[in-house]
């Protein structure tokens, strides 16, 4: 039997100066979402932003996501192997790795 899983919100933020490096990388980063999700890992995330967009152009904090994991080990060791932490982009030592509750989860409505 394995061991129960809990949902966790992670605030990973990027380190400073680094949006061209996160646009290199970004395809990486998403080549590997869907399997993360096809496994039951991630359950959403996506940018978080230092302003609202005006045009195209997006002023990148971090990212923010929830996952489930049986610990917050193995929960950062799939952190730790994305490519956005492997490359740099994300500041592991000030990521926030918080249990969490989802108490409503509905799909973005265009």
């Amino acid at each position: 039997m394995s061991a129960p899983k809990f949902e966790f919100l992670c605030i990973l933020p990027d380190k400073e100066g680094v949006r061209e490096k996160r646009l290199e990388i970004r395809p990486l980063h998403f080549a590997g979402l869907q399997k993360l999700v096809e496994e039951g890992f991630l359950t959403w995330g996506g940018a978080m932003l230092n302003t609202v967009p005006t045009d195209d152009t997006l002023d990148f904090k971090g990212s923010a996501l929830t996952a489930y994991a049986s610990s917050k080990e193995e929960l950062m060791e799939k952190l730790n192997s994305d490519p956005y932490a492997v490359h740099g982009v994300w500041d592991m030592e000030k990521a926030q790795i918080i249990p969490f509750k989802c108490a409503l989860r509905e799909p973005l409505q265009k």
